[in-house]
């Protein structure tokens, strides 16, 4: 037997650490959606130990510069994209509400909120790694 099968690959790894991830959400989501949150929070919190606990099951080296380069463009991306959607989105939606033909709910106004954090966050992460 070989050290080289697809148990110890580090794509497998990575393979397995996105599904369980994405999996984890959905539990997540599903707790809420199918009013038995706390079996999704202990789903949730179970994949992300085992997300957390898989590079101590390998001695491979799971990820390096390459996924970093990824995971950087990737933020980049994301990052550009809600920016663009936020900055069409919300402009659009307070001129709709000065004409009375929208109303701030409680989803819009707290998805409003969680954009302007995220991007706080981000020039608070930009401002640090520039500086120091």
């Amino acid at each position: 037997m070989s050290l080289t099968t697809t148990r110890f690959d580090p794509a497998t790894f990575k393979r397995t650490t996105f599904g369980v991830t994405l999996l984890a959400a959905l539990a997540l989501a599903g707790g809420v959606v199918f009013e038995a949150p706390f079996v999704g929070i202990a789903v949730y919190a179970l994949g992300l130990l085992t997300v957390f606990a898989l590079p101590a099951v390998t001695d491979a080296r799971l990820f390096d510069e390459r996924d970093d380069e990824i995971a950087r463009k990737a933020a980049g991306t994301t990052l550009t994209l809600f920016g663009w959607l936020s900055a069409i989105v919300y402009p659009s939606l307070v001129a709709l509400s000065a004409t009375g033909q929208f109303s701030w709910g409680p989803a819009s106004t707290a998805v409003a909120f969680a954009t302007a954090a995220v991007y706080a966050v981000y020039l608070l992460a930009l401002g640090y790694h520039r500086y120091r």
